[in-house]
């Protein structure tokens, strides 16, 4: 009995409800209309993904644009801390140290003239060695008598011996940590053990800080890293042994590494998909900035410990982390805190001067994005740790990513093998370390438009063959001058640094494997060519 009459009227009931909240328009405290309409459910119409929401408040207002220096600018004082180790390492003019010469007061040149040998084709017998000679005698005799009776003074056969200790030449060099701990001769592999400890704590790096700050959010593991990264170059700076000394660059190294790529991650979400390709290729910018300042720094102040200090001091900056970098909203919103990611937003909507819809409506359509997560039992970290290595297995052992990512670990390894050994090479290359590193900095500033370029005009493959192709033709080049000539350029020599750099801008966003095991992987989801 009116059955048909009555259904009817519901729908047209609610047609018209329907119609009611498509005209509904969201009124401000201020009582202006605003463009912002409610769906049935009291979401707001238009917020489908999380780039709606960016584009609400302006990609490319101030607090972005703020936020985007502020967390670039870091980089600056990362280079600090990773290329100084042929500044702090500078090696010397060394021989062997005579004790009874030098108790007797004997000038440099004399201890050299009697009892080092010197052979122009063999320098480790200049370095290393000495005559096998009763020094004593040659105190009783004076200099001038000693020379002329070299042959009674020798023991034995008078061979020259590998000494225990080195004097070393700091007229050119205040104190370096290799004139402090003696690591010359058979102790030289404990000067590049002091290197290969930084890259050790990358290591370590790479394989927790991008899981850290999957599970616990970017902020709080940034600014434990900051934190962390501070003390430790400070610390370092004091390190009465060499071991410490190591251990400490390792803790430099992995939380550098932490806050480097946090900072990375950061920056590529909050930015919209039109502008990564560009933020990603001109973001390294305050890198090579700080590249270049590292040698002008290591020019005006000389010994070693002090010039860890100066290094140092900069990185203070790193705390205005706490005032500028509220948790990624896109962090938030993946793990169910929308809203939490609503209150960043219209904080940063207010001060890009851009009017914002009521925090309840924004918070119910990004629940439609992203529904919160249903409580669940706490994980042991261990359990955690061994479920993204499962996933990270998964991939490799699936066909059709297997080979790209084998590839890209080659890649990888390759060009930071080429990118760090010409990097830090100066000292075998034999040329002015400071000019050197100078003219590597300079080097990438243009890589970082060659790259924008290439990518937005060619793609990332053909970009990329191409970086490859100039970098390996021009290694062999250089392979070759050495080889056949007394000295190379150091501007030649560095050329191949920026080309290596280019390759690693470029492959960053080729690399489909899981964030939790390397910042390159979110860069390769979230960045697309543009």
């Amino acid at each position: 009995m009116g059955g048909p009459q009555s259904s009817e009227t519901e729908d047209e009931n609610k047609k018209a409800k329907n119609t009611a909240l498509e005209d509904l328009v969201y009124v401000s405290k201020n009582g202006k209309p605003e463009d912002f309409k409610l769906d049935e459910d009291g979401g707001v119409v238009g917020i489908s993904a999380f780039e709606d929401v960016l584009e609400m408040i302006n990609p490319v207002g101030r607090w972005n644009l703020i936020t985007l220096i502020v967390c670039n600018m870091g980089a600056i004082v990362l280079a600090s801390q990773t290329i100084t180790y042929q500044f702090l390492g500078i090696t010397p003019e060394h021989w062997c140290h005579v004790e009874a010469l030098s108790s007797d007061n004997w000038t440099q040149q004399q201890i050299l003239d009697l009892a080092i040998p010197f052979s122009s084709n063999d320098t480790d017998e200049k370095n290393c060695k000495f005559f096998n000679y009763n020094y004593t005698r040659a105190v009783e005799l004076g200099y001038e008598a000693a020379m002329e009776s070299r042959d009674s003074l020798s023991i034995g056969d008078g061979s020259p011996i590998y000494c225990q200790s080195r004097d070393f030449n700091v007229s050119h060099y205040s104190l370096t940590l290799v004139a402090e701990w003696d690591l010359v001769c058979e102790r030289r592999a404990l000067y590049s053990t002091t290197q290969s400890a930084s890259q050790i704590g990358i290591l370590f790096g790479a394989l927790t800080c991008g899981f850290l700050m999957d599970k616990f959010g970017r902020r709080p593991i940034i600014l434990i890293c900051v934190v962390a990264s501070i003390i430790s170059a400070f610390l370092a700076a004091a390190s009465p042994t060499l071991t410490v000394y190591i251990l400490l660059r390792i803790m430099i190294s992995f939380f550098n590494f932490g806050h480097a790529t946090g900072s990375f991650i950061y920056v590529m979400e909050i930015c919209s998909h039109s502008q990564r390709s560009s933020v990603g290729s001109l973001g390294g910018i305050p890198w090579s900035l700080g590249y270049i300042i590292v040698p002008g720094i290591a020019y005006l102040i000389r010994p070693w410990r002090w010039l860890q200090a100066a290094y140092s001091v900069p990185m203070i900056y790193l705390i205005s982390y706490y005032w500028f970098m509220p948790e990624s909203p896109r962090w938030l919103i993946s793990h169910g805190r929308h809203k939490q990611a609503v209150e960043i937003f219209s904080k940063a909507a207010k001060m890009n001067g851009r009017s914002f819809p009521p925090e309840e409506a924004v918070v119910i359509s990004l629940k439609k994005i992203s529904p919160e997560e249903e409580a669940k039992p706490k994980q042991k970290l261990c359990r955690s740790i061994i479920d993204n290595l499962k996933h990270f297995l998964i991939l490799v052992l699936m066909k059709e990513h297997r080979v790209k990512i084998l590839i890209s670990y080659f890649c990888w390894c390759a060009v930071s093998m080429v990118y760090y050994g010409v990097s830090l090479n100066s000292g075998n290359l034999s040329t002015d370390p400071y000019m050197y590193v100078f003219l590597g900095g300079l080097a990438e500033l243009p890589s970082f438009f060659i790259t924008w370029f290439l990518v937005a005009r060619s793609g990332r493959r053909i970009a990329l063959m191409l970086c490859y192709a100039v970098c390996g033709t021009t290694i062999l080049i250089i392979a070759i001058l050495l080889a056949t000539q007394e000295s190379v350029s150091p501007g030649l020599l560095m050329f191949p640094n920026n080309s290596s750099y280019l390759n690693r801008l470029i492959k960053v966003p080729i690399i489909p494997f899981s964030s939790s095991v390397s910042w390159t992987a979110y860069v390769s989801q979230q960045t697309p060519v543009t």
